[in-house]
C-alpha cells in the first residue's frame, strides 16, 4: 500500500507566522507598561494553557512529518523551534535572558546553513528575523527593572516579530499558491 505523505514545511510557515505575530503584537503593545513581564508570561506561558507550549506540540508532530517526507533541514528546524517555544515558556517564567540568547545563536546558524545549503534567502532572512526576535525579548527579560530600556528591547523585539511574521506568511502563501516568488 503506497502512502501519501505531505512535506509539512507550509503548515510549519504559517504557524511561524502566527506565533511570531503574537509575540510581535505583544511587544509592541506592551511598549510602555512596567508589568509586561507578567503579561508577557501570562499570554506566551500562562496557567490557563500555554500558547507557547501548544504550538510546540504542534510542530513536534510537524518534525516527525517532515522526518516521514525525507526533508531534513525541516525536521531539524522544526524539532529545534519546538524546543525553543518550550524554552520560552521556562526562559519567561524564570526570568533567564541567557536562554534566550543561546536559541537566537542556534537560529542564525540554521540561517547560515539555509543560506549555506541553497534554501530559499528568505528562508534565511526569516529564520534572522526570529533570531533577533529571541535576542530581543532575552533582553527585554533582562532590562525589565529598567523602564527605559524595557521600553526600548520590548518595542525591537515586536518589530522584528512583526517582520518574521511577514516573511513566514509570504512564504507560506508562496508555496501554498505557487504564483508568488519565493527568493
Amino acid at each position: 500500500m503506497a502512502e501519501n505523505r505531505v512535506d509539512p514545511t507550509v503548515a510549519g510557515l504559517f504557524l511561524v507566522g502566527f506565533i511570531t505575530l503574537v509575540f510581535g503584537l505583544i511587544g509592541i503593545l506592551l511598549y510602555g507598561k512596567v508589568d509586561g513581564a507578567g503579561a508577557l508570561a501570562g499570554t506566551v506561558s500562562g496557567e490557563g494553557g500555554s500558547l507557547a507550549v501548544i504550538v510546540g506540540v504542534v510542530f513536534i508532530v510537524f518534525t516527525v512529518s517532515a522526518i516521514r517526507c525525507g526533508n531534513a533541514f525541516a525536521a531539524a528546524l522544526f524539532g529545534f523551534v519546538a524546543v525553543a517555544l518550550f524554552g520560552a515558556t521556562v526562559g519567561l517564567n524564570a526570568g533567564s535572558m541567557y536562554l534566550f540568547v543561546v536559541f537566537a545563536i542556534v537560529f542564525i546558524l540554521f540561517a547560515l546553513v539555509a543560506f549555506l545549503i541553497g534554501a530559499p534567502k528568505l528562508l534565511a532572512i526569516l529564520l534572522f528575523f526570529v533570531a533577533l526576535l529571541y535576542l530581543f525579548v532575552g533582553l527585554w527579560v533582562n532590562a525589565i527593572a529598567d523602564d527605559g530600556m524595557n521600553n526600548v528591547f520590548g518595542v525591537l523585539f515586536g518589530l522584528f516579530g512583526i517582520l518574521a511574521a511577514a516573511v513566514a506568511l509570504y512564504m507560506a502563501f508562496a508555496l501554498s499558491t505557487q504564483k508568488l516568488p519565493v527568493f
